[in-house]
């Protein structure tokens, strides 16, 4: 507010918005303004009895109306309506119970953050920052999150006048009770697309919106690239889950077991590294990160290459591994639950009998020396698709011998566990 350097009109000349409750004096020296919690159209009513006479420059209170309204003059009222952002800038005010409920104004406001668009930062950010500071001096919230806008098929901004945007309550109903999603997307030119998706749903979409694009970036919406792409994701968590709950750990999951197999140690280094950059991330505000690491871990490193290597040891009741499937399982339905709070609740809650919606502390692991195992995931990655991609090009099953792969040195230390998954010769 300190950079204002030019007048900033707040009222517009329109036949219908909120009316400006003031009326002027003959002189136009003093201004009348009604009591709080009155509507007045001050172009056509008097002022109420009890209203207030201020000095209209030095906003000094004179008196009240009653009392001097002879010495004003003939009233004039004001014509001019407020800008309607000047109502919508109400917002962060009436939502923590300005003037409504003191008590929660006190603990509420500055609102911890304001969530819109990067189009009306102009308008809805600026007039609210503006009508708090005219009010209380103060900033109206802590944080400010600017989204991007939601794209058509060819890159134009959704909307009403352009009749191509889809309606969000269809893409969250789009699977429950056996529903399907059509939607027909007008283009420029007469141009149309159809699309279609069976299973969306309000899990997928969070995530969808989560994870598909950064604060302040514009965003594609197509449902059938929300189901193609996010659905599968969490169907994926749900069977890691399901896998799980063949195998009970009776011991306590936040206490690691001793002699950990160095393969378990690798995927809780790779868990680590992204406790890590999930907590910065969401307390940068940078969903993104955080849920682009969770997708990236739970489909990858650890659904595809970790689990496949301690199969055998899992249904072989190996402590070292069955400790570390739940307890990696349990801590990422914890950091997933801000994204998708049922779905992880619903895990949660089956398998460990508490919900990772009401954890009060972000999940940490005892584990040190992450970095050393963590410079072997590409090389495992690596080794594991090729001895994946051979197999499927000889066209043998992924759970047959091969020969003539050797495993790199720098994965020695978990070689037994990939002759054993690989059935190496």
């Amino acid at each position: 507010m300190d950079n204002i350097t030019i007048d900033w009109p707040v009222s517009r000349r329109r036949w219908y918005h909120t009316e400006i409750p003031i009326w002027y004096s003959q002189d136009r020296t003093k201004v009348v303004t009604p009591p709080h919690g009155t509507y007045v159209q001050p172009w056509q009513d008097e002022p109420p009895a009890d209203s207030i006479v201020l000095d209209r420059e030095t906003r000094k209170e004179l008196g009240n109306y009653s009392d001097i309204k002879d010495e004003l003059g003939n009233l004039e009222g004001e014509e001019k309506v407020f800008d309607t952002w000047m109502d919508s800038s109400n917002s962060n005010l009436y939502v923590s119970g300005y003037l409504s409920n003191p008590e929660l104004f006190e603990k509420a406001f500055p609102t911890g953050i304001r969530p819109q668009g990067k189009e009306i930062v102009r308008t809805w950010l600026y007039y609210t920052l503006l009508k708090s500071t005219l009010l209380l001096d103060k900033p109206g919230f802590a944080n400010v999150w600017i989204d991007g806008l939601g794209m058509d098929p060819w890159g134009r901004k959704m909307s009403k006048s352009l009749g191509n945007g889809i309606d969000a309550g269809s893409v969250l109903e789009c699977g429950a009770g056996g529903r399907t999603g059509s939607w027909k997307i007008k283009g420029p030119e007469g141009k149309q697309v159809a699309l279609q998706a069976k299973k969306i749903g309000s899990e997928c979409f969070r995530f969808w919106k989560a994870a598909d694009a950064q604060v302040g970036d514009d965003f594609q919406i197509n449902p059938e690239q929300i189901e193609l792409r996010y659905f599968g994701v969490l169907t994926k968590i749900f069977n890691v889950g399901r896998f799980a709950s063949q195998f009970d750990f009776k011991g306590d999951l936040d206490i690691m077991p001793d002699n950990l197999e160095n393969e378990d140690k690798w995927i809780l280094a790779e868990f680590s590294d992204l406790l890590g950059k999930a907590k910065t991330g969401y307390s940068d505000l940078d969903i993104y990160t955080a849920a682009q690491g969770i997708k990236t871990f739970s489909t990858g490193v650890f659904a595809s290459h970790w689990l496949e290597m301690a199969k055998t040891r899992l249904y072989n009741e190996d402590a070292s591994a069955t400790w570390t499937l739940h307890r990696i399982f349990r801590d990422l339905l914890s950091i997933l639950s801000p994204v998708c709070p049922f779905f992880t609740h619903h895990l949660s809650t089956t398998l460990y009998e508490k919900s990772a919606v009401d954890i009060d502390i972000f999940p940490e692991l005892p584990i040190s020396e992450t970095e050393q195992w963590v410079k072997m995931t590409d090389s495992l990655v690596d080794f594991n698709s090729t001895v994946w991609k051979a197999k499927k090009d000889d066209g043998i099953s992924l759970a047959a011998p091969i020969s003539g792969h050797n495993v790199p040195d720098d994965l020695k230390v978990i070689e037994k566990a990939l002759i054993l998954m690989h059935k190496l010769e």
